[in-house]
């Protein structure tokens, strides 16, 4: 008698990849399991793209005590190639693998990183998707999730290794106050909706993710109204929720020894990543950020952030490095736009940190930012130094009920000097192409020699006259 191996409620989620491993989440339906329940319900096979015999099936655990769900880590997998898989649960943890019947299961796909550290990259890039929720914390439409499609149909017809969201995946604010998450299982609740939508269901299967949050994800401009119940309350349902479903998959959650689970807890969630010719740093800027009265004692970072983010811009300065900032390191806004929550109200440790990029000799070095609502090409220049280029995307959807709460170029400070807490000017920043203020994705792609920034409006037309291409 076969036994049916059914689709995941949520997922599977394709995260991060090495040359050998990839991690994928999959989420049972709501309360499936008690707390401290553990089951190795999860079952999943795979085989290299094209090849006929799969490899698996390999059971995995799910757990009770994050929202009824599992991650996976496969092994020995074979650099540079692309997978299939299918991945699912079944109702019985001691079913006989040899009966499992995968047909109600679509087949998902992932990608393991190159061997060639010179091998150019492309990725799409994106942040800020904006779902409507209403009072009862249920989901009222679908149009956040029709640029996910078109995504993935962008990155069909192109080979993409993979997908970086870079902040507000979620909204648990959408309402502002009124009707905000607070409770744990509102949080869980409102992941389930926002990743359960078909298109961006779709897309999470078929190639890797990688993940870093903002301010939404807990609430607006967080921490600036934090009070001791909002962080005894608030602040861990939405840490839990966000260290299920985006920071498992990703290399913020340690695995044990040999490599085949999750061991632990996070200790912090930024993160970094080697992808072909490329470095990436995954940099927190919400959950260390030390506020004060005082400009001088304002820090988006921890020290200890900062001082890995500083070791990894020298560990092999000569590469290309993305640093991942979900808020804009630069341009700044003209008064009365400037605000104090992206690194334009942290001159300090912001101009430590352009001090360190410049110190450390990277001239390969790009800004990957969202947050702002608007895509643009940013670059920092120095008489004698290299220039530091930003790209920042966002947001992949934002209601046009909305639009006052977008960037748009007179608000920029273009031409202008960038300024230090003590220095008059850190270079200066040039805006030289269009500032999009509509709903958008983007692609980059990377090479030893230069980058390029293609960008794309919700519907998939090319945007040339807002993309930038830049010999480093």
């Amino acid at each position: 008698m076969s036994i049916k191996v059914i689709p995941f409620s949520v997922g599977p989620i394709v995260g991060t990849a090495t040359h050998s491993t990839v991690r994928i989440l999959g989420v049972l339906a709501g309360k499936a399991l008690r707390a401290g329940e553990k089951h190795a319900l999860g079952r999943i096979r795979w085989r290299p793209e094209g090849e006929e015999r799969w490899r698996g099936p390999t059971r995995f655990r799910v757990n009770g005590n994050f929202d009824s769900s599992g991650v996976v880590v496969l092994k020995n997998l074979r650099p540079g190639r692309r997978y299939e898989f299918q991945a699912g649960s079944v109702a019985d943890a001691d079913a006989d693998d040899a009966e499992l019947d995968w047909s109600l299961l679509h087949h998902g796909h992932f990608r393991t990183a190159p061997e060639d550290p010179h091998q150019p990259i492309s990725f799409l890039f994106g942040s800020c998707c904006y779902r409507f929720v209403g009072l009862d914390h249920e989901m009222e439409d679908s149009r956040a999730d029709r640029i996910f499609s078109v995504m993935a149909e962008n990155a069909a017809r192109t080979p993409t290794d993979f997908v970086l969201f870079g902040g507000d995946q979620i909204y648990a604010d959408a309402t502002w106050k009124v009707g905000a998450a607070s409770s744990q299982q509102q949080y869980f609740d409102l992941y389930r909706q926002s990743f359960g939508q078909p298109h961006i269901r779709h897309l999470m299967a078929n190639y890797n993710h990688q993940m870093i949050l903002d301010d939404h994800e807990i609430e607006n401009n967080w921490p600036a109204r934090a009070d001791a119940d909002l962080w005894t309350s608030k602040y861990p349902a939405a840490m839990k929720a966000y260290q299920i479903y985006q920071a498992s998959h990703s290399p913020a959650v340690p695995l044990n020894a040999d490599g085949s689970r999750l061991d632990r807890d996070p200790e912090q969630l930024w993160y970094t990543l080697r992808w072909g010719c490329a470095d990436f740093f995954f940099m927190d800027l919400r959950t260390e950020r030390m506020l004060g009265r005082w400009p001088w004692k304002r820090k988006m970072i921890s020290k200890v952030q900062e001082d890995a983010v500083i070791q990894w811009l020298n560990d092999e300065p000569d590469r290309v490095k993305c640093l991942v900032s979900s808020v804009a390191l630069f341009p700044d806004q003209h008064w009365p736009f400037g605000g104090s929550d992206a690194w334009e109200g942290f001159r300090a440790q912001r101009q430590q940190l352009i001090g360190a990029i410049r110190d450390s000799g990277c001239r390969r070095l790009l800004v990957l930012t969202g947050d702002v609502h608007a895509s643009l090409y940013a670059r920092l220049s120095q008489r004698g130094r290299a220039p530091i280029h930003s790209w920042i995307c966002s947001g992949l959807f934002w209601p046009t009920s909305l639009m006052a709460f977008r960037w748009y170029r007179p608000m920029i400070r273009d031409n202008k000097p960038l300024r230090g807490l003590w220095k008059p000017s850190l270079g200066r920043v040039t805006v030289p192409g269009e500032v999009y203020s509509r709903d958008a994705f983007s692609r980059v792609s990377l090479d030893d020699n230069g980058a390029g920034l293609e960008l794309f409006d919700r519907s998939g037309k090319p945007l040339p006259q807002a993309g930038a291409r830049f010999d480093w």
